[in-house]
């Protein structure tokens, strides 16, 4: 009984092998590209597919971001004036401060030098001038200094760009 069971099972598998044309031995693949070992290193990134019972991570409906003050709508070039004598004249009761801006080559701008020591806040302003591979910012003499530690800064500002420096430490006195 199960002999001729078993004979009609290979004769079904036989048959179905031999059908449309196959020889025993080849298989019909549904892979649309060539077969990649996994255990060989690939340039090409592969992409990962979640299990389908892994449920998707939550996603919020809405963000909400306050406004900090460095987010800017300014389509203006950001730029670092870099200050090259902070304290020249320090010792005499005055202060002589000079800067450039690189990253861009204009003159008309705006370089304003500010000062600060505790609550006295003290500013100077002057032209920003082309020179050669930056933005030179004309020097600025702060008279009649009082003694103690001031801080330093320069902002430039144009219609093209637009920064402050870092902040120098100057002991006058």
């Amino acid at each position: 009984m199960w002999g001729a069971a078993l004979v009609a099972a290979a004769a079904t598998v036989l048959t179905s092998c031999s059908a449309a044309g196959m020889t025993p031995g080849s298989a019909v693949s549904s892979a649309a590209g060539p077969v990649q070992d996994p255990s060989i290193p690939s340039a090409a990134p592969t992409a990962s597919v979640a299990a389908p019972d892994t449920p998707a991570p939550a996603v919020p409906s809405a963000v909400t971001v306050a406004p900090t003050a460095t987010a800017s709508a300014d389509a203006r070039t950001a730029v670092v004036p870099a200050i090259t004598t902070p304290g020249a004249t320090a010792a005499a009761g005055s202060l002589r401060v000079a800067a450039i801006v690189t990253g861009i080559v204009e003159s008309g701008g705006s370089c304003v030098a500010t000062l600060t020591s505790g609550s006295a806040t003290r500013t100077a302003v002057s032209h920003g001038v082309a020179a050669g591979s930056y933005t030179g910012c004309e020097a600025v003499t702060f008279s009649n200094v009082t003694a103690g530690s001031w801080q330093v800064r320069v902002r430039y500002e144009s219609s093209k760009a637009v920064g402050s420096s870092a902040a120098h430490v100057v002991q006058v006195g």
